[in-house]
């Protein structure tokens, strides 16, 4: 029997959608991004990308369980989420703007807390969208359609850098400078982001709660 998913269902895969293109970003275009803007000033640009991915793990093992547990009480798990993404977001969009390494390390662990700790809500939120002997199948859905997604933004990234860095291959010598072309790919990313993430923002419910105690 093919699987059907819900309109609730197919707009909390969309979330995946969005997010992956961030990770792919992540992965991808900001250790070329941060080895030209380093300059040499750091021994390693893969190191010091190393340390800010630690202590933006750090940061999410601290308070994943706090505002994983505060996303419990009635009414906080959408504002949670959505605090999580604006703030990565804003941070993914800041980013472009950057033009020392030190600042965009700061801005880059900002950002990828912000992402990690709204996957802490985003995957509570699948207890609330469907049904437990489904969680399986949309888990699995939101994890396949979340990588096919964010191809789509991450070739119209890979273009960008193109043409930054090969505009010989357009017959000219020069087209879009570095700190132009980085504006134009994070602005991509988080606009991709946050369109992907509205449509779960608009109709989520948050059906399991509990009320505030004295604690």
């Amino acid at each position: 029997m093919k699987f059907k998913m819900t309109p609730l269902e197919r707009k909390w895969v969309w979330y995946d959608v969005g997010n992956s293109a961030f990770t792919l970003l992540v992965s991808t275009l900001i250790p070329i991004f941060f080895s030209l803007m380093d300059g040499g000033e750091t021994e390693s640009a893969t190191a010091a990308l190393g340390y800010a991915t630690s202590i933006a793990t750090a940061v999410v093992a601290i308070l994943g369980p706090i505002l994983g547990s505060l996303s419990d009480l009635r009414g906080m798990r959408k504002v949670i989420f959505m605090g999580s993404v604006l703030v990565g977001a804003l941070g993914c969009v800041a980013l472009g703007f950057m033009q020392h390494w030190l600042w965009f390390l700061v801005l880059l662990v900002i950002a990828k807390s912000a992402y990690q700790l709204s996957l802490v809500v985003y995957d509570s939120m699948l207890c609330d969208i469907t049904q437990r002997e489904r969680m399986d199948e949309v888990s699995s859905r939101g994890y396949a359609w979340g990588y096919i997604g964010s191809c789509i933004p991450f070739v119209l990234s890979v273009f960008v850098y193109v043409l930054y860095a090969m505009p010989d291959l357009f017959g000219a010598e020069h087209i879009l400078s570095l700190e132009a072309s980085m504006i134009i790919v994070f602005l991509l990313t988080a606009v991709w982001w946050v369109a992907c993430t509205l449509p779960l923002w608009k109709s989520y419910p948050q059906v399991n709660f509990v009320d505030p105690g004295s604690h």
